[in-house]
């Protein structure tokens, strides 16, 4: 099975913001890779039973977020990370949509034949569907599903969810300073699937994103113009 690649620096963006009234964010994540891994050992420096639930919210986000960076937690030390917080929580419907993306990274190991990957796929998916029915109206699992699905080898189909998800999100978030980074991230990821198909689309979307100059985001989609 083809590799898949997952740019989990996707949440460090969803900080709380002000919201339109039904709508949830996932805990927020700081953008630099550093300060991602003094959050994971902060929180890692707390006895799990000492740990609240946001804070078991926050170290399954975080430590998924930093798999495949320098510092990146073992697989193994995520499994036990998201295990541990759905002992906690096995109702959350963000730690389900991070363990149902968790099934899907591990699909792309080197280690894993076809087969199970495939398995390991259709089950991170059934997990992810399942968190987005559970809280429709939380960012967090509806986000987690996007960017998974949109970073799955195009033969698997997932593309098409991933740009719908995307629009969902880009509809219901408020545009305002606060959600500008997060904005930015989703056009930018949305104007990568687009780009596939209607490169002018792209271009419009990497502009709008640019144009929000929230960090990162902007500064990658402006060098794609």
């Amino acid at each position: 099975m083809v590799k898949i690649f997952y740019s989990f620096c996707l949440l460090f963006c969803s900080s709380s913001v002000l919201a339109q009234p039904d709508v949830q964010y996932p805990p927020a994540i700081p953008a630099i890779e550093s300060s991602q891994q003094a959050m994971r050992e902060e929180l890692l420096a707390i006895p799990t039973v000492d740990r609240t639930e946001q804070q078991w919210r926050q170290l399954s986000l975080v430590s998924i977020t930093l798999l495949g960076t320098t510092d990146s937690p073992t697989m193994a030390e995520m499994e036990s990370t998201i295990n541990q917080a759905r002992q906690k929580l096995p109702e959350d419907a963000l730690l389900i949509a991070i363990q149902g993306s968790l099934f899907c990274i591990q699909a792309g190991q080197e280690n894993i034949d076809s087969m199970k990957a495939m398995s390991l796929v259709n089950k991170g998916f059934r997990q992810l569907d399942r968190a987005v029915m559970m809280e429709p109206y939380d960012i967090g699992p509806r986000l987690q599903r996007a960017i998974t699905a949109s970073k799955t080898p195009t033969f698997l189909g997932k593309r098409s969810l991933a740009e719908q998800d995307l629009n969902y999100l880009l509809t219901v978030i408020p545009v305002s300073k606060k959600t500008s980074e997060l904005r930015a991230m989703l056009l930018f990821d949305l104007a990568e699937i687009v780009a596939e198909k209607d490169k002018a689309q792209a271009i419009k979307l990497w502009q709008q994103a640019a144009s929000l100059d929230a960090g990162v985001w902007s500064e990658r989609a402006q060098k794609q113009l």
